[in-house]
């Protein structure tokens, strides 16, 4: 039970950093190497500022930062419920696992990253860094 404690304790403390310093004002993370060398969204450009929009009740800013935010926590909770589960003996939840799941998301991500980045879906790309 010490690892999915210890990991909700880090996205705890992780989510606590983000809430108290806005990250439209200041750098919480490196810049994005991909967007970097590209000039392209990957599927995380944004990802820090919609966790704050969302922290502060902003769906819509949320949304606009990176719209795939909601499903990448519902996955990760999913996923962190069944390690839980597993690891206390309560319930058998089945993590999203397998060949067939990795496909899916790299395919999600691939098909995410080309839409945001195509003309005229610039709402689909993150609001300006400072």
């Amino acid at each position: 039970m010490v690892g999915p404690v210890a990991a909700a304790a880090g996205a705890a403390f992780a989510a606590g950093v983000v809430a108290l310093a806005d990250p439209f004002k200041h750098h919480l993370s490196p810049p994005c190497l991909f967007h970097a060398l590209t000039g392209l969204w990957c599927p995380f450009c944004g990802g820090t500022r919609a966790a704050w929009a969302f922290m502060h009740g902003d769906w819509r800013l949320m949304m606009h930062a990176n719209a795939l935010f909601p499903t990448m926590v519902a996955v990760a909770a999913w996923t962190w419920l069944a390690w839980l589960g597993r690891a206390t003996g309560w319930w058998q939840l089945r993590a999203p696992q397998g060949r067939a799941v990795t496909i899916w998301v790299l395919a999600v991500l691939v098909c995410f990253t080309l839409v945001r980045n195509l003309p005229g879906m610039g709402a689909l790309a993150p609001p300006a860094r400072p």
